[in-house]
């Protein structure tokens, strides 16, 4: 694995890349829109689409929404020995992309790093990365690189393990920290430490896209269930209040 490119170049890959051009001198990155600049900063070359889906190893770092349209268009420019990497938030419907579209020599490995700019803005040894090895001969020596020399804790699962769990983890969480950022809350001095968790929370997912949002409740086919779920739970809670109080 001699050279890198990087698909689509927002907030975490920028905050990502450092932490591969420490382990890999060839590093290029493609965006739809300009980042030239930015990659300028972070001392990585800006190349062309073309270009970047010919290197050996292709991270693919875009939206879901414009997952299928960049594999659809260029699967007959892809590298057909590269090994793919996707770094999406859910993992059942990138994957089932990347085997529809992508020639059958690569190999495909889903990503998922359960971290990004705020939870990893002090560093990212000791977060958590999962990986879903779909198709490689590579699985140990990636392992052993994103343990060994990111100081990473790698969970290895399925596709299904990883939307299941994170329909919970995830979806459920930013779910409830899109509705407490909805709500006026002043400021007070009486604090608990329950409430400064919820706003640690809330402030801690305020810079999430709108994409990542939508991508993470909307592409998870799990998430829905939890939502109802926890909607569910929120007007049972509500109607005995109401009941104690009639």
């Amino acid at each position: 694995m001699n050279n890198i490119a990087i698909i689509g170049f927002g907030p975490f890959s920028q905050f990502f890349t450092p932490y591969i051009t420490q382990n890999f001198s060839d590093v290029s990155v493609w965006n739809r829109s300009d980042k030239s600049e930015e990659a300028a900063k972070l001392d990585v070359k800006y190349v062309s689409l073309d270009e970047a889906l010919s290197k050996e190893v292709i991270i693919l770092s875009t939206s879901i929404s414009f997952f299928e349209e960049l594999l659809k268009n260029n699967a007959k420019i892809i590298n057909p020995k590269a090994i793919v990497f996707d770094v999406a938030s859910v993992k059942m419907k990138p994957v089932e992309l990347m085997l529809k579209y992508l020639p059958q020599t690569c190999e495909i490995v889903a990503t998922h790093p359960l971290f990004g700019p705020q939870s990893g803005k002090d560093g990212i040894e000791g977060k958590n990365m999962v990986i879903c090895p779909i198709r490689t001969t590579k699985q140990i020596c990636i392992i052993d690189f994103l343990a060994n020399k990111l100081k990473l804790n790698v969970m290895v699962r399925t596709p299904e393990e990883h939307d299941k769990q994170m329909a919970y983890v995830q979806a459920l969480t930013h779910f409830v920290a899109r509705g407490v950022a909805g709500i006026k809350i002043p400021y007070t001095d009486q604090k608990t430490i329950a409430f400064e968790k919820l706003i640690d929370v809330r402030n801690l997912l305020a810079g999430d896209s709108d994409d990542l949002f939508l991508a993470i409740q909307n592409d998870n086919p799990f998430a829905k269930s939890v939502r109802l779920e926890f909607l569910n739970k929120l007007n049972d809670l509500n109607h005995d209040l109401n009941l104690e109080n009639n």
